[in-house]
């Protein structure tokens, strides 16, 4: 495994190449996917992600981010544990949490180290939140560690947590994708697969007030183009496209959560996950004035995002398997990403 050190910008970043031509590189700040590279069909490595070129929109945004301590929409921006209260900022229509708020784990600067083993690189990025940071209760120890394999273009990205009293956290990778190649093309031509029968249903500010069955413009059970119904009424009213948490009906890294494939790069990425839900997000709505690593303007639809995580405001929809993590209770889940050729 070849890894460099380096600055892009002010943005410090640790870049990894392993044999097969997987490039991965990683930043300390918000324990963050910078970039991905990998060969396409025609041996060419490709960029496969979104980031901003501008380095106060990377440091500011999701884009690539470790999120937490909560992924996803609070509603109300508050919840309680065994009596205890945690109120936190309302960023969400000014009335509900979104992502932990504005100074979340993704405007974090983690510690970082490598360990190497002939097999895979491990990067290690460590954090402690101390209890009332973001309104959250409790001390918490997290530890966000990218596998990135040596022969094979396959990473896992693993999160482990202690804390000293019950508390919340889920957390995810707001990485966003297109497997095109160098952002040649917008990700409505993606053939998508989604291993989950369940939807949330979301009200006006995209708070999962309820899980459905899919409809056939959220059904992925069998692969089709993400652009096959994005535009239509029903995904256009709130959500601007794709913004829902999808429940897997297989969870586990022996199951496949979902596949993503560009038949333009013959790129195909496959994903696997220990947690229960995947929000999928199309970038509906994009930012005008930003320019994207490589030279492209951001435009709607140019990347989706697969935030694997649990349920997003789990804590008032399903408290028995939302995240709580307790002394008695450590947090751990992965996330596997695999990419291959067609």
């Amino acid at each position: 495994m070849l890894i460099t050190e380096s600055k892009i910008k002010s943005i410090e970043v640790i870049s990894f190449e392993n044999r097969t031509g997987l490039k991965i590189t990683l930043s300390p700040l918000g324990a963050s996917v910078y970039g991905i590279e990998v060969p396409d069909n025609g041996g060419k490595r490709r960029i496969v992600t979104l980031t901003p070129d501008n380095e106060e929109t990377f440091a500011k945004k999701f884009y690539g981010k470790t999120v937490g301590r909560t992924a996803g929409r609070i509603e109300n921006a508050v919840f309680d544990i065994d009596g205890k209260h945690a109120e936190l900022e309302k960023n969400n229509f000014g009335t509900d949490n979104l992502h932990g708020g504005s100074a979340g784990l993704h405007a974090i600067k983690f510690k970082c180290d490598s360990k190497q083993t002939p097999e895979y690189t491990d990067a290690v990025f460590t954090y402690f939140s101390p209890n009332g940071e973001g309104g959250y209760f409790g001390n918490v120890n997290i530890t966000v560690t990218y596998r990135i394999y040596e022969s094979e273009n396959r990473f896992v990205v693993i999160y482990d947590a202690s804390a000293d009293t019950k508390t919340l956290l889920n957390l995810t990778n707001h990485v966003y994708l297109n497997l095109s190649g160098d952002l040649r093309e917008t990700v409505e031509g993606h053939i998508f697969y989604l291993n989950a029968s369940r939807v949330g249903k979301l009200n006006e500010r995209l708070i999962a007030k309820g899980i459905e069955p899919v409809s056939k413009e959220s059904d992925f059970t069998v692969p089709h183009k993400i652009g096959d119904y994005i535009n239509s009424a029903k995904l256009q009213s709130n959500t601007c496209g794709y913004d829902h948490p999808f429940f897997l009906n297989e969870r586990g890294l022996s199951s496949k959560a979902c596949e993503l494939y560009s038949e333009s790069s013959g790129i195909n990425l496959t994903v696997a996950t220990t947690y229960p839900c995947v929000v999928v997000y199309t970038n509906g709505k994009p930012r005008a004035d930003m320019t994207a690593v490589g030279g492209k303007k951001d435009v709607k639809y140019l990347a989706v995002c697969l935030e694997c995580q649990y349920h997003p405001d789990g804590i008032h929809a399903c408290p028995d398997d939302c995240g709580i993590l307790s002394p008695e209770k450590p947090y751990h889940e992965e996330t596997e990403f695999t990419f291959t050729v067609k």
